[in-house]
């Protein structure tokens, strides 16, 4: 079955913010799935619950993709969360897959198609003053979606190890009364060790001549 291989897909070629939620019980009537809304956009932050309702003729008929979280955007119906975009309908072909649907439906949350909107205020609001549509969006991501930190963990960059020790041993590798000389990358010569570790020799008693001074 196509949906069968099409699910296998999603989970080991994932597309850029789309998550497989832990509690997906594997349907392949109703492949749920989580999308995050991409950065430069009044949805990043925010993360929305979808479903994909898989017909029974799959893939000769289209699937219907559901947003079951609430999202402002003028091709997504506010009352049922149903998705507008013409691969799912009159570009719809049997070799498009769930990840090219998927792929599909991020598009739209980067650029929004007013001519086919679903939402009326919406697409209204894109056309004639964006600036307010985007406020519109944001503020309605900021009430209704969930957060992406429950999805993404963002990196941490942090120095590498390797350099936090490099640094201790340059800070501590000589006193300002001893002439070594450290290199940049902090590493001490066999040499530069010796001459640290060496102990300073001890002076030798003066030898008593047994002459007395006239």
């Amino acid at each position: 079955m196509k949906i069968k291989k099409d699910v296998k897909e999603l989970f080991s070629k994932t597309p850029a913010d789309i998550c497989v939620p832990r509690d997906y019980d594997g349907s392949l009537q109703n492949v749920a799935i989580v999308i995050l809304g991409p950065e430069a956009t009044p949805y990043y932050g925010g993360a929305w619950q979808m479903v994909i309702k898989v017909p029974s003729d799959y893939p000769q008929s289209a699937p219907k993709a559901f947003f079951k979280t609430r999202i402002f955007h003028p091709n997504v119906q506010p009352s049922t969360g149903e998705v507008c975009v013409d691969t799912l309908k009159r570009d719809w072909t049997p070799t498009t897959s769930l990840c090219d649907i998927l792929v599909t439906i991020r598009c739209l949350l980067v650029h929004p198609n007013p001519e086919s909107a679903l939402n009326e205020e919406a697409g209204k609001l894109l056309l004639e003053d964006y600036a307010a549509f985007s406020r519109t969006a944001r503020l309605m991501t900021n009430v209704h979606a969930l957060n992406r930190s429950d999805y993404v963990k963002e990196e941490q960059t942090e120095p590498p190890a390797s350099a936090v020790s490099s640094t201790k041993r340059t800070q501590h590798s000589s006193s300002p009364d001893e002439d070594v000389q450290t290199p940049m990358d902090g590493s001490i010569s066999a040499s530069q060790l010796e001459i640290q570790l060496a102990p300073k020799p001890a002076k030798k008693p003066k030898r008593k001549t047994g002459l007395k001074r006239l």
